[in-house]
This record gives C-alpha cells, sequence and structure tokens, in this order.
C-alpha cells in the first residue's frame, strides 16, 4: 500500500488537503521525531507545495532508514492526480 504523505505548513493544509493523507510539517520542529513513527518499509507518495520540500525530505528519510519508494508528487494537485485522491477542502 502506498501512504500519501503531506509536509505542507498547517496554515498551508487549512487551505485543502488530499484525503486520506499523512499530515506532518516539515518545517516544524518535531518534522523528524514524527516520520521517525511512520512505517519505515512503506511506499510513500510526498507532496509540499511545489515540490521544494520534498526533495529535502527524501534524503532526509532515507537517513532515517526509510526503504520503500518515496516519490516526489510535487504540489497538491500534482500529488491528487497521481494519486486519484480527492481534495478536501473545508
Amino acid at each position: 500500500m502506498t501512504h500519501i504523505l503531506d509536509i505542507r505548513t498547517p496554515e498551508e493544509v487549512a487551505e485543502g488537503h488530499i484525503a486520506g493523507a499523512i499530515i506532518v510539517d516539515f518545517r516544524g520542529e518535531d518534522f523528524e521525531a514524527e516520520i521517525s513513527k511512520l512505517d519505515m518499509a512503506a511506499d510513500y507518495v510526498i507532496h509540499c507545495r511545489s515540490g521544494a520540500r520534498v526533495s529535502s525530505a527524501i534524503p532526509m528519510m532515507r537517513e532515517l532508514g526509510f526503504t520503500g519508494e518515496l516519490t516526489n508528487a510535487g504540489g497538491i494537485d500534482d500529488a491528487a492526480a497521481m494519486t486519484g485522491q480527492p481534495i478536501v477542502r473545508d
């Protein structure tokens, strides 16, 4: 199973998020601690606003021991299209 990982800020997430996504703020002080709680063998489609933060997050996740496929999906619209999941806007 592939998981969707949203690493945007809470303010960005409030504008809309992909249904079922795991949300962990890349800019948060506890980012490494929070992602370390995830299944390190699982596959993740990871997105932020543009893909820039994902480019930094993937090597960090590899260093922490993630062994599954880590895909940079770019922004939220691209990630929704890639995964076929809807964007939820409250």
